[in-house]
């Protein structure tokens, strides 16, 4: 079960960050400061327990800076980077790099997606089905994308 509330919630940031690469990449899009907010959460539906963070994330060239806070606890902060190594085959690849991360509590549920992130790249590939854009993650994760 946790691992599918993993995969949920990556492929949620994963679907963020492929807002960003949609953006004309002009040199003038690219000295332009972009920032997006969004909300995401963690559910264990076994235990009863859920987590809701913010995640605030500003595009700086090819690199995406993101801030996570939680509203339930204002000592809970997480800073990282994700940073677009490749793209193979229409698959965008990203690193994730920790800048901080401070927290009162242990065992919250975004530690795991902390670990995976740290220890692998992250893919996301766009699609289209019958002209509806779609994002397919490494996880086999599906959404639709709203169109432009």
């Amino acid at each position: 079960m946790a691992k599918w509330i993993l995969s949920t919630l990556i492929a949620l940031l994963v679907l963020s960050l492929f807002g960003f690469y949609r953006w004309p990449q002009s040199a003038a899009a690219a000295k332009q400061q972009i920032t997006v907010d969004v909300q995401m959460g963690f559910y264990d539906l076994m235990s009863w327990r859920k987590e809701t963070y913010y995640s605030h994330m500003e595009k700086v060239n090819h690199t995406i800076l993101t801030t996570i806070t939680s509203p339930d606890d204002p000592r809970f902060i997480l800073k990282g980077k994700f940073t677009q190594t490749d793209v193979r085959q229409g698959r965008h690849w990203f690193s994730w790099s920790p800048i901080y991360y401070s927290t009162a509590k242990k065992g919250l549920m975004i530690d795991g997606m902390v670990d995976l992130m740290m220890n692998r790249n992250i893919w996301m590939q766009p699609l289209k089905l019958d002209g509806q854009p779609l994002i397919v993650g490494q996880n086999g994760i599906i959404f639709l994308y709203p169109p432009n």
